[in-house]
């Protein structure tokens, strides 16, 4: 009984290490995104959800460094107008080269819709724009949708986890999210191999 017990101790205290230690490498590659040293590809998608994502989709756009951009998940009840005005970009910027998706409502219809829309384009170097937090797990549903092509991240930045409680509430759900979707992506990998 005592060897029962102190296994159970073990495992335990083995669990929240691992899981701390999993927490610290997500926050990690979250704030590692920063989207510095990516020169050009072929298009831009900003997944929608997040201050600043779409306004930093437009700015890269604006500089040149993607042929279209995607505004992925935007509400369907929002216009065009309305969005080119929050944004801050010229009219003209968005006529040419904005496309407007709507019918993501999560990370999973973002990954589908953006898939959709490389293949339509023929676009095969995507950069990726959503929040640092985010980041990991975008890529992760981005990669499962799209398996053979290239995608930067150029992470917006929120606050850190340990700046306040509602950054650190934050980034928690997120890791917990993505460890989903990293469990779901590794039993995945083997059955579609043996297949």
């Amino acid at each position: 009984m005592k060897a029962a017990f102190s296994f159970i101790r073990f495992a335990a205290f083995a669990l929240v290490i691992a899981a701390v230690t999993g927490f610290a490498l997500f926050v990690r590659a979250g704030l590692s995104h920063a989207g510095e040293g990516i020169d050009r590809a072929d298009a831009i998608v900003a997944l929608t959800g997040g201050e600043g994502r779409v306004a930093t989709g437009v700015a890269i756009l604006a500089e040149g460094r993607g042929e279209r951009l995607l505004i992925s998940g935007s509400n369907p009840e929002v216009t065009m107008n309305a969005i080119r005005a929050a944004a801050g970009a010229p009219p003209a910027l968005f006529d040419c080269c904005v496309d407007i998706g709507v019918e993501a409502a999560n990370t999973v219809g973002n990954a589908e819709e953006t898939a959709r829309w490389a293949a339509t384009h023929g676009y095969d170097r995507l950069i990726i724009v959503t929040s640092d937090f985010h980041m990991p797990r975008a890529l992760l549903e981005l990669k499962a949708a799209m398996p053979d092509h290239e995608l930067l991240p150029h992470g917006v930045s929120t606050p850190p986890p340990w700046s306040d409680m509602r950054a650190a509430r934050r980034w928690l759900q997120e890791y917990l999210k993505f460890s989903a979707v990293y469990a779901r992506e590794a039993v995945r990998a083997p059955l579609g191999a043996a297949a």
